[in-house]
């Protein structure tokens, strides 16, 4: 982009590129047009060249007609004829070919025998043939003896006899050269023989133009076009094509030229002459602009080097206006500014304590109410409370849905927040993207849990942003005055250890307490522990059983891993998963999860049970370019085919890095690996996104489907999910079926599968098959132990199963 240092210079460039844009919007249009009409002209005189050329044809044949009807007519032909003398009639017909001054004659009898010739025999049975095609004497072309001829043929009638003569007129330069004075056009005969290319009769043009023709002509010829368009030599030509014979093995073409060159050097000059005086004209144009652009800009400098005083803080002199156009009325306008100045100085000074996006008070601002509090309640002894809220997934949702859309739920949200305080009082503030603090300056402990709840239970109706109906996950920790600390930022510290406590624990809300600082020291500590109980085999792989929900027959199961920990013993997915995916030790539990599941496939199929496991990944693992292969290995380790395992990954973890997740889904399901979509309606993913991936089920999340007998909105959700995975092709897995009432109503609903408590606990792999065996007696199915039973093996299970 163009840089100018003053205004005048701007205007005056603007003025004279617009004057040029306008002068090239006119020129260039005219200059097609002038193409356009070059190349018209040529197609009307190729046009009006191929009406005189049919013409002058049909005009010549007419008169050697007229003149070879009249030598037939004569007594001395006559007489040869009704002789019969073959000597006789070979004399005559000889005077008749040199006065008609044509280049081959015959005389046929009237059985379409040849009596007498000018050339050979052989080329006599070609003319016979062309006779017998065309008595008429009309305009008629043949190729005898390998040149191209007018035939003349007009019949012979004598009392005693009749036939017929043939006049042949060497078709060559002399027509080409007739045709071009006529016409003004290039004329080209060409010739095609059997077993030959095609050949140059005669030209007009000159043999570079001649020699090219051919080759074009034989690649055009035949296409159904009225006129042809070509390039010969470098320059255009128009074509007109008129064939004059063609037989099974024989074609005659004439080519009529006409150059389009001669058109546009005419019009291009007349065009450059059009050119000169446009540039004529900008030249005139920009100095015209030069000299109005310093005419109008002389008061804008004055009025910017009292804008430039202002700027060094001199507001005491006014700036004198002596005109009342628009400079005139920029300069009341910084009189008007130099007033205001010290109010928006004032007015920016309140923006440093408020949050400009959702127009609640900032960390800074809380931060000074929090000690403003803190020194009325020291004396008085009084309690208050913090409130610290996080929103989570965020991150999801502005991958997903934009930045955006982002906003606006942090607008909701901090709208939510405001508009449901305890008093006037409280005060309501944005920490940081997608945290938000409530200080709660009348609230004890009860107070603070009971406000907690509420905004729970606000968040437990979906929410509509934008015109999109989405659920809002919110945790929130909570600190006390003065039981927990009477410093601002201790209190803020120990609201946010709680809030994280409360993300780790999956719950609402949690009040702080010093324990949670020991959590810390804990989580050390079992971290240590999960590296040795993946090396020292303290990991269990457990089962829940998974049914046809229409037909009750087992279709497998999902597994669950479970770690039994030396001291603290059995401890849950949730307990240490999270752990893992923090520290990366997530890669190696999915290791020992794959090789875990081929040793219980290959152990089953051992028994004479077909089955498949199916393994969740971590986002972790979605970004391991090398986890294709990884599990081809393994495969061929168990002597396993790919439907042995399948695999599942949630939404979430699909969206952190979507290309390269797509990428490794890309390769997992060229290797035949089955894969599905698991707690699906948790996330935010984009089901443009989804339908592009090849997967083959979705799992929806036991949160919408463990109350749908007795939340219509869950069932609503529950079965647009089903419609919807019907239609991309997808099957469906209900997750937390927990009465015959919801197994029923998915049943109903077109779902395929479901799992379960009401169907069985998750059990240890060794008492799978007892569980399988009480199913088949309960329900009074036949189980087909060869067919394919699908199982998951969920590693990130962080749900409370058991």
């Amino acid at each position: 982009m163009i840089k100018f240092k003053h205004i005048r210079s701007r205007i005056a460039f603007t003025f004279i590129a617009v004057m040029v844009v306008v002068q090239l919007a006119a020129l260039v249009p005219l200059k097609y047009a002038l193409v356009r009409h070059a190349s018209q002209l040529a197609d009307h005189q190729v046009n009006a060249g191929e009406r005189v050329f049919v013409n002058q044809l049909q005009h010549n044949t007419q008169n050697l007609k007229q003149a070879a009807q009249l030598l037939v007519t004569e007594d001395a032909f006559r007489d040869a004829v009704s002789s019969r003398d073959a000597n006789l009639i070979q004399s005559v017909l000889a005077t008749c070919q040199a006065r008609m001054r044509a280049q081959i004659a015959y005389y046929l009898s009237p059985d379409d025998s040849l009596v007498a010739s000018s050339g050979n025999a052989d080329s006599g049975q070609e003319v016979q043939q062309a006779i017998l095609q065309n008595r008429n004497g009309t305009l008629k072309f043949d190729i005898v003896d390998g040149k191209p001829y007018q035939l003349i043929t007009v019949p012979v009638k004598v009392p005693e006899a009749a036939g017929w003569l043939v006049m042949g007129f060497a078709v060559d330069g002399r027509l080409a050269d007739q045709m071009k004075q006529l016409t003004q056009l290039d004329v080209t005969v060409l010739q095609k023989m059997p077993q030959h290319d095609w050949q140059l009769v005669s030209s007009t043009a000159s043999s570079q133009v001649a020699n090219i023709l051919v080759k074009t002509v034989a690649d055009v010829y035949r296409q159904p076009l009225s006129l042809h368009k070509v390039d010969l030599a470098g320059q255009a030509y128009h074509l007109k094509i008129r064939t004059l014979h063609e037989s099974k093995d024989q074609v005659l073409l004439v080519v009529l030229q006409a150059s389009v060159t001669p058109f546009v050097q005419d019009l291009n000059a007349w065009f450059q002459n059009m050119l000169m005086l446009a540039f004529a004209g900008v030249l005139l144009f920009a100095g015209l602009a030069w000299y109005v652009s310093r005419q109008t800009t002389r008061p804008l400098a004055a009025l910017v080097k009292s804008a430039d005083d202002m700027a060094m803080g001199h507001y005491e002199k006014e700036i004198a206006v002596e005109s009342s156009d628009e400079v005139g009325y920029l300069g009341k306008a910084l009189n008007s500014m130099r007033a205001a100045v010290l109010q928006r100085s004032l007015s920016v000074q309140q923006l440093v304590f408020r949050d400009e996006l959702t127009g609640l008070a900032n960390r800074q601002a809380l931060m000074q109410a929090l000690q403003q509090v803190i020194a009325r309640h020291a004396d008085a002894k009084e309690k208050f409370g913090l409130v610290v809220i996080n929103i989570q997934r965020f991150k999801s949702i502005n991958n997903m849905l934009g930045r955006q859309f982002g906003d606006e739920l942090l607008r909701h949200v901090g709208q939510v927040l405001q508009a449901n305080t305890l008093s006037p009082q409280d005060m309501v503030a944005r920490l940081d993207a997608d945290a938000f603090a409530i200080l709660l300056p009348q609230a004890d402990q009860a107070k603070a849990t009971r406000y907690a709840e509420n905004i729970q239970h606000m968040f437990e109706e979906p929410v509509q942003v934008q015109g999109q109906v989405m659920h809002v996950s919110i945790a929130m920790g909570i600190a006390l005055y003065p039981e927990h600390d009477a410093d601002a930022g201790a209190l803020l510290h120990h609201a946010e250890t709680a809030l994280q406590a409360a993300k780790a624990k999956q719950a609402t809300w949690i009040v702080y307490n010093t324990a949670l600082e020991l959590d810390q020291s804990d989580t050390l500590v079992l971290i240590a522990d999960l590296k040795q109980a993946i090396q020292q085999n303290q990991l269990l792989l457990y089962i829940q059983p998974k049914i046809d929900v229409t037909t009750r027959k087992t279709r497998g199961g999902e597994a669950l891993i479970r770690w039994v920990h030396p001291e603290k013993g059995m401890l849950l997915p949730d307990q240490f998963i999270p752990l893992a995916e923090q520290t990366g030790l997530i890669s190696e539990i999915t290791d020992w999860m794959l090789r875990r599941a081929c040793e219980v496939v290959a152990d089953y199929r051992r028994q004479g049970l077909r089955i498949n496991l199916a393994v969740n990944l971590s986002a972790r693992d979605l970004n391991n370019m090398a986890l294709p292969d990884q599990i081809v290995a393994l495969l061929t380790e168990y002597a396993l085919d790919t439907t042995a395992l399948s695999l599942e990954m949630t939404e979430d973890s699909l969206m952190q890095a979507p290309e390269r997740a797509a990428a490794v889904i890309g390769k997992l399901a060229a290797l035949g690996l089955p894969l599905a979509i698991d707690d699906f309606g948790t996330g935010y993913s984009s089901l443009a996104y989804l339908k592009q991936l090849p997967v083959q089920a979705l799992k929806i999340d036991r949160s919408f489907v463990m109350f749908m007998d007795k939340n219509a909105d869950h069932a609503s959700i529950v079965k647009a999910t089903i419609d919807l995975a019907h239609h991309l092709g997808l099957n469906v897995v209900a997750e937390g079926i927990e009465s015959e009432e919801v197994l029923a109503r998915l049943a109903r609903l077109g779902c395929d599968e479901g799992q379960g408590y009401f169907i069985g606990k998750p059990m240890p792999e060794k008492d799978f098959s007892i569980w399988l065996e009480r199913w088949e007696g309960q329900n009074e199915i036949d189980i087909d132990i060869g067919d394919d039973l699908s199982f998951a093996v969920n590693p990130l299970d962080t749900l409370p199963k058991f």
